[in-house]
């Protein structure tokens, strides 16, 4: 814990939440400016900043909530719908650092957009490039079973519509009631 984290003042219960589950090494609390009513937050207790410094051990906890508060947003809720998204990193719009998962459920006709303000246009070769660096890494990073070869992959496969802009960005707008 470190005594300035908001998530770890809310995992001992120095500061009051909405908590949804409670166990000893993960916890669930209403976020309190929800995207969507029912917008829940999962967090590990312990403090880690960002998905790399998550021990393996917690990884399975952490999805398993994740699992269980969407199911409960569905079938207690009636959302015809779960967004899950995690910000890992200040750049990638992380505004507290703290481990956490949004669970955000979704209603027809809700306000909430999840979009991208521009996408990035790579040739072939570039996309190869990419696809052999982080196969790389992920051989380097794997614990367990290996990452296996990219498969082959058909040349001709269909082009996605051309769009110009900065790159993929993902921007959530809160709806504040």
């Amino acid at each position: 814990m470190t005594k300035q984290c908001l998530f770890c003042k809310i995992a001992s219960g120095e500061v009051p939440s909405k908590v949804i589950y409670d166990s000893k090494d993960v916890m669930a609390f209403l976020d309190i400016r929800p995207a969507n009513p029912g917008h829940v937050l999962i967090i590990p207790k312990e403090h880690f900043e960002t998905l790399a410094d998550l021990p393996e051990n917690m990884n399975s906890a952490l999805l398993q909530l994740v699992k269980i508060i969407a199911g409960a947003q569905v079938e207690a809720l009636g959302a015809q719908g779960v967004n899950v998204l995690q910000n890992n990193g200040e750049l990638a719009g992380q505004v507290i650092p703290h481990v956490h998962v949004h669970v955000i459920p979704r209603f027809k006709g809700d306000k909430v957009t999840i979009n991208y303000s521009g996408l990035v246009e790579l040739k072939d070769e570039q996309f190869d490039e990419i696809q052999k660096r982080l196969i790389s890494k992920a051989k380097e990073l794997a614990t367990g079973e290996e990452v296996k070869e990219a498969p082959k992959q058909i040349k001709e496969a269909p082009k996605e519509p051309e769009v110009k802009g900065k790159k993929k960005l993902l921007r959530i707008k809160l709806r504040i009631p």
